[in-house]
């Protein structure tokens, strides 16, 4: 544009400013959110579901929080003062009491959020309050914000930017082309809460509306909707599989491509940093402080980063087929050459199959292996992690992976074990199951039987160490025993919290005055199931929980260590909110602290005050549907290339935290599009179901990971 010195352009943009408020500025002004909250188009793809002009206050619920109006001369908010006492601090916005909102004709929604506090924080949004604890996830998203930052959340509305009318029944995967989330016809709250918060902190909220147009599709002619390779039918991308011939070129390709590449330079035989510091070599992994940061040290004393990728097998994803049949073009019959691809599956803690084992299945990645490589086909995939690994400039194999490749001890890798077989706290309850009860002797002699079947890599220098479970349901603070008092009389770990509670009052009234129950013995305190006031027993319960986290940690590393004295004890791969009374009790006994982090940076990430412990990222991903998928994960990209550029900010930015020794991504394969035994179907490979691997996410890694020791040391 010329200088606004120039008198006749002046006039020209005086003249189309005065048109544009004739044109636009009856229209905001007639749409300002009223007092009712009654859902006014601003425009065509756009709804307005609260802006705070003239908001009516009861339509506001402060949770652990209180709020203002603030109205300003440019614009109205509100603000919001959060505790941290409960699990979704915050507030809850809704539509008025006998008209939810319709937002059946949207795709998004969308609100404006701004951290005003001093400390960084995440905001939440759930859009609405499915009591399917699941579909309420699915229905959220958050933003990570710094003190000053202002950013928008976003949620997806339905599965995919079309929906089929009418809807069609679709079983056994998460994540559903054509499907609405919930039911987004009668949308009557919205939840904006400060995600695991451990202090106070503000945050304010502002445009909070429905966008996009969802498009509808005829659902005619769907079904079936996998082809042969398991792709997608209805859909056509780049690199997408058409014939067998196509799967073997792409393989001739790459193969020829790894005979020639050398990897990252200066990387010694366990994958350590040969160009870096030399520290004192001990014929395994261990972990030390140098300069201020926590580094991992190989067997050969080279500073070590593990980047590493979990479920490096070709076992990990068959797709059930039972009640499932029309979903699949071209099976091939079960005497067919293929019949070793089909198999049973046994497991499923949730989803359409958690009631209908066994199931038949399919493993649509080992037939497309076989399509490539032929009858050597397994000994090739083992072969080619190696070399792919090798090739992204990645150094370990994840949780559990491969057993085959793991054995050709060629590159470092972390041992898995599942407790199994274990007493549990009946009363207690978790997205995977119970709790352990840490009292019952049969405990110990569960974790010792589990560690001895499960002791691959024991004392073997390419082992850096065990996780031992996953993802274990901690719970709110004291969460678990209140699971203790809800248990029969004859849990082994609420006779020990009863003896525990005898010592401390000695008479039962004493601890009825504390804690404002009218028990009339210890007996009646053993036999009841109700819980007591949970502020009035804080104390009490915190205590107690605090001895669970405690002798499970302590009981599980000494017998790791009994069977593997020279590997690390790798923890519980913590997930979710985690308490400081858990991660101190895991600080006193693992020598590598986990964390399952779906995040889009761990930069941040730390520990409690006087636990200084490493920390290594068991899981994160992130995942989009540009290639035939329909579920993107935990964390959603908008394409390929965008997955690459978020695995380099997460990386960086856990390589300039000096806790951090390592970070593994879920998963090598993507999971299968008519999902696994739980129903998920996420696009969070870095190889496809064809075994052909994300170019522009792998780019991405490469730029990432072959410079990635110089990048901590300069940090």
């Amino acid at each position: 544009m010329k200088s606004l010195g120039d008198g006749s352009l002046l006039i020209k943009v005086l003249f189309f400013k005065l048109l544009l408020s004739f044109i636009i500025l009856p229209c905001f002004v007639g749409c300002k959110q009223q007092t009712n909250n009654e859902d006014i188009v601003v425009k065509k793809d756009t709804l307005v579901l609260f802006d705070f002009e003239n908001a009516d206050k009861s339509l506001i619920k402060a949770q652990d929080a209180t709020f203002e109006l603030v109205e300003t001369e440019d614009n109205n908010y509100i603000k919001v003062n959060n505790g941290f006492t409960i699990k979704e601090p915050g507030i809850k916005l809704f539509s008025s009491k006998d008209k939810p909102w319709n937002l059946k004709d949207y795709y998004q929604v969308k609100a404006d959020v701004s951290n005003i506090g001093d400390e960084f924080i995440q905001v939440e949004l759930f859009v609405g309050n499915d009591p399917d604890g699941l579909v309420r996830w699915y229905c959220s998203d958050y933003v990570d914000l710094n003190p000053g930052e202002s950013k928008t959340i976003t949620i997806d509305l339905a599965w995919t930017p079309y929906v089929f009318d009418p809807q069609i029944e679709v079983n056994g995967l998460r994540g559903v082309p054509g499907k609405i989330k919930t039911d987004i016809s009668k949308i009557d709250e919205l939840t904006f809460c400060s995600r695991y918060a451990t202090q106070e902190n503000q945050f304010t909220v502002d445009n909070v509306r429905a966008v996009g147009t969802l498009e509808k599709r005829n659902p005619d002619d769907f079904f079936p909707f996998i082809d042969e390779y398991g792709q997608f039918i209805h859909d056509d991308w780049k690199n997408k599989m058409h014939s067998e011939e196509a799967l073997k070129k792409a393989a001739e390709s790459e193969l020829a491509y790894l005979e020639t590449s050398k990897g990252p330079e200066n990387i010694g035989k366990y994958g350590g940093w040969k160009a870096g510091p030399k520290l004192k070599a001990t014929g395994f992994f261990r972990t030390e402080k140098v300069d201020g940061k926590w580094w991992i040290v190989d067997p050969e004393g080279y500073l070590f980063w593990s980047a590493g990728l979990n479920c490096v097998s070709s076992n990990s994803v068959h797709t059930g087929i039972t009640h499932r049949e029309n979903y699949f073009k071209n099976l091939p019959q079960r005497d067919s050459e293929f019949s070793s691809f089909y198999g049973k599956g046994t497991f499923a803690t949730h989803g359409f199959y958690k009631d209908k084992l066994p199931y038949d299945s399919y493993n649509f990645y080992q037939s497309n292996l076989y399509r490539k490589y032929g009858d050597d086909w397994l000994k090739t995939f083992q072969d080619m992690t190696h070399k792919r690994i090798k090739d992204w400039g990645m150094n370990t194999f994840g949780f559990v992976s491969d057993i085959g490749a793991i054995r050709q001890e060629k590159t470092p890798f972390v041992g898995s074990i599942w407790i199994n077989g274990t007493p549990k706290i009946e009363g207690s309850e978790g997205f995977w199951g119970k709790f352990h009860d840490v009292f019952d002797p049969n405990f110990r002699i569960a974790v010792r039987n589990s560690v001895e079947r499960q002791k691959e890599g024991a004392n073997n220098p390419w082992c850096l160490g065990y996780f031992v479970d996953n993802e274990l349901s901690w719970g709110l603070l004291g969460s678990l025993s209140e699971g203790t008092l809800k248990s029969p009389e004859t849990q082994p770990a609420k006779i020990e919290f009863v003896n525990d509670l005898k010592l401390k009052y000695n008479q039962i009234e004493a601890l009825n005055n504390t804690w404002g129950t009218s028990y009339k013995s210890w007996g009646g305190l053993l036999t009841s199931i109700e819980t007591p006031d949970l502020e009035k027993a804080k104390v009490d319960l915190v205590t107690f929980y605090e001895k669970i986290a405690d002798a499970y940690f302590k009981i599980i590393n000494e017998e790791l260590k009994r069977v593997a004295p020279n590997q690390n004890y790798l923890g519980c791969r913590f997930a979710w909110a985690n308490n400081d009374v858990v991660l101190t009790a895991a600080g006193k006994y693992l020598d590598i602290m986990s964390f399952n982090k779906y995040e889009y940076s761990v930069e941040n990430l730390s520990l409690p005050d006087g636990v200084d412990k490493p920390i290594m990222i068991g899981e994160f991903h992130f995942g989009a549907l540009d290639r035939g998928s329909f579920h993107p994960g935990v964390k959603k990209s908008k394409d390929q290339a965008e997955r690459g550029q978020h695995y380099q900010d997460y990386i960086q930015g856990a390589l300039r935290n000096p806790y951090i020794v390592g970070a593994h991504w879920f998963q090598y394969i993507d999971e299968p599009n008519t999902g696994r035994f739980d129903g998920e179907n996420y696009n969070v490979g870095f190889i496809d179901v064809c075994d052909n691997p994300y170019e522009e996410l792998i780019e991405k890694v490469k730029e990432t990971t072959y410079g990635m020791y110089e990048f901590r040391r300069a940090q």
